[in-house]
């Protein structure tokens, strides 16, 4: 050890019987332990959240999902080496009746053995039966929709549709029964409260208005491609391949409102909460200053035996990173041991009809520890540099005479 950092290190060390100098200390090393310890858990929150959000979607959502009004050329899929399947879907809207109960849904028809090879259907539905399969007049249910509706399996709903059909009393809405053989659960109170899944044949056959020769909804293809990293360069040449009266879309694209909030939320709390490292980092230079002044007889003796300007800010720039290095290490631990005590007791519960999801997730990523240390480091640096100069420019003579 030489011995700029052995003078740093017992500086450092407060007076003995000296309270304030203790006192000050800790708030020094407490301050940027706070801190670090708020940023590192604002950030696994917020990535905890956008991961989990994330991968809740991609079980609802294919990769890209293409519509148009005119029959889509699946020979265009099959040749592009970058898809590795594709299943066709028909979105659509009706009524459900059980009982006295009636709600307006969204019907879903699917192919189900395609449309578990291109989204996770198999993780997110709950069979009533071992079999597990999707027959004509069956019908799967969200979550809290069947609450709502408050069905359970085998028990039979009637589906009131849009399609008209001509009757001795005149026109009126074609009705449909179908027995409940599934309980869809995303995790999505949007999906689970609103969603219900029937066949796909069966649901281009019910929303086929026969009077007007018109599909009641929207049919097209999901698709799931090979590399997700790719998907934007995917789309563009699907679009190119397509021509302009077809739609292709990406599931990032229909969600980029909420991804684009979730950054900007992201970006926010890293700034507001920078505000805390920032304010212990006051406390730093003060400290420091402090110091300086305790220290003015031994610096003014330092300087008079040779020791140059350089090497006294050296000694109190080591003061002063010590004290932002052990803070940022305390706060490192205290961050990760406070995040992994929400994970594991999920203290706070959300509202699931607010946000997506009803437990707060704690995700830590590589990318987050080395914002919060980047920002830490920097910031620390900063408010050491100003103290060291100042204490450096200390007239020796004027200490000596007057110290």
């Amino acid at each position: 050890m030489n011995f700029t950092t052995y003078l740093a290190l017992k500086y450092l060390k407060p007076q003995k019987d000296k309270f304030f100098s203790y006192l000050s200390l800790i708030i020094s090393v407490g301050g940027i332990s706070i801190g670090v310890c708020a940023l590192i858990v604002t950030l696994a929150v917020m990535s905890g959240f956008h991961r989990e959000i994330r991968n809740r979607l991609t079980s609802i959502y294919p990769h890209i999902i293409i519509t148009s009004k005119d029959a889509i050329p699946t020979e265009i899929l099959k040749n592009n080496k970058n898809i590795l399947n594709f299943s066709p879907f028909i979105y659509s809207q009706a009524i459900l009746k059980f009982n006295d109960r009636v709600i307006t849904t969204v019907v879903k028809g699917i192919v189900y053995e395609d449309e578990k090879k291109i989204v996770n259907i198999e993780k997110i539905i709950k069979w009533g039966n071992i079999q597990g399969t999707l027959e004509r007049n069956h019908i799967v249910l969200g979550k809290e929709l069947a609450k709502n509706l408050n069905v359970k399996y085998e028990d039979e709903v009637v589906m009131i549709l849009p399609t008209q059909i001509i009757t001795p009393f005149g026109s009126l809405p074609l009705t449909e029964k179908f027995v409940v053989k599934g309980i869809l659960s995303s995790g999505i109170f949007e999906y689970d409260n609103n969603l219900c899944i029937i066949e796909y044949h069966k649901a281009k056959e019910l929303f086929f208005d026969k009077t007007t020769q018109q599909l009641n909804g929207v049919d097209g293809l999901g698709i799931k491609i090979r590399n997700e990293h790719k998907i934007e360069k995917i789309v563009e040449e699907l679009r190119n391949q397509f021509g302009p009266f077809t739609k292709v879309i990406s599931w990032i694209e229909m969600n980029y409102n909420l991804f684009a909030a979730l950054k900007l939320e992201k970006t926010m709390m890293i700034i507001i909460v920078s505000l805390i490292i920032i304010v212990a980092c006051f406390i730093i230079m003060n400290n420091l200053l402090l110091k300086g002044i305790q220290k003015s007889k031994d610096i003014g003796i330092l300087m008079a035996i040779g020791i140059d300007k350089k090497t006294i800010r050296k000694i109190f720039f080591l003061q002063g990173m010590t004290i932002n290095l052990s803070g940022i290490f305390l706060g490192c631990i205290l961050g990760f041991f406070l995040g992994l005590l929400i994970k594991q007791y999920q203290f706070v519960k959300l509202p699931k009809e607010i946000y997506y999801i009803d437990k707060v997730p704690i995700y830590f990523s590589f990318v987050d520890i080395s914002i919060t240390l980047a920002i830490a480091i920097i910031v620390g640096i900063i408010a050491s540099i100003y103290p060291a100069y100042k204490i450096s420019q200390f007239d020796p003579v004027e200490i000596i005479r007057y110290g």
